[in-house]
């Protein structure tokens, strides 16, 4: 693969937890396999609030897993029946912040819809995935802007960024995650340091760097899957160039 790819993320708001990540070289191919690879990581039977940006490829790639056959009943009119046809399920919500853009490509406007179902515009925000892209970009060289350092191979890509969503959601402790220690707990610490792994309950301690490469995937798998909730999950991509 050659020129640009496309990093599909998916963000749960709540725990600022990366739950999965896809590559692909055209940017609405990435929307159905990123989708299917955060639902597997979900609680069954679970409905978060879905968000992501402009892209309608997201909500097309939700919609084809969850819809139903809406059928409209006969009207004994004359002329050709109404066709039947595949609709949104009513648990799914959908919702989209979207950018308008001048002819020089400027943003002018930024505006908030619903796709699917009823979902308050306070909770439509793309502000936390916006401030963990740039975070990774920060902490990844592969991932600078205007940088000699860009993956070569997207194998590369694949395996480095495999490793840093366990290190980031595991090891790394998150400012935006601490909480304030109550006066009766006998400690001179007054906030407790998480991880997102930690926010989200999928361990009860902050890994160390050592922990964290020594540990058996399979075990990080199995452990995780059937303690992770619904949370609001933040859907959004980046551009990375190819030699």
């Amino acid at each position: 693969m050659e020129g640009e790819v496309w990093i599909g993320i998916a963000f749960a708001k709540e725990y600022r937890l990366m739950l999965s990540f896809m590559i692909d070289g055209l940017e609405p191919s990435l929307a159905a396999p990123l989708v299917e690879r955060t639902e597997e990581r979900l609680r069954k039977g679970s409905w978060p609030v879905w968000v992501s940006d402009g892209m309608d490829a997201y909500g097309e790639a939700l919609k084809g897993r969850h819809c139903i056959l809406k059928i409209y009943p006969r009207t004994g009119k004359r002329g050709r029946p109404r066709r039947d046809k595949l609709v949104a399920c009513p648990e799914l919500r959908y919702g989209q912040v979207v950018k308008e853009r001048d002819e020089r490509h400027r943003v002018i406007g930024v505006f908030k819809r619903c796709r699917y179902g009823e979902i308050p515009f306070r909770k439509i925000s793309m502000v936390y995935i916006e401030r963990h892209n740039l975070t990774l970009r920060h902490e990844n060289r592969r991932l600078t802007r205007k940088t000699i350092a860009f993956s070569k191979k997207v194998e590369g890509l694949w395996d480095q960024l495999f490793l840093y969503q366990g290190y980031y959601n595991f090891v790394r402790p998150h400012r935006g995650l601490k909480r304030r220690i109550s006066a009766g707990d006998h400690t001179l610490q007054k906030w407790q340091r998480r991880t997102p792994a930690l926010a989200a309950k999928l361990t009860d301690h902050i890994w160390s760097l050592k922990e964290f490469m020594t540990k058996k995937y399979l075990s990080m798998i199995k452990g995780s899957l059937p303690m992770f909730g619904s949370p609001q999950i933040l859907l959004q991509f980046l551009i990375h160039p190819l030699l």
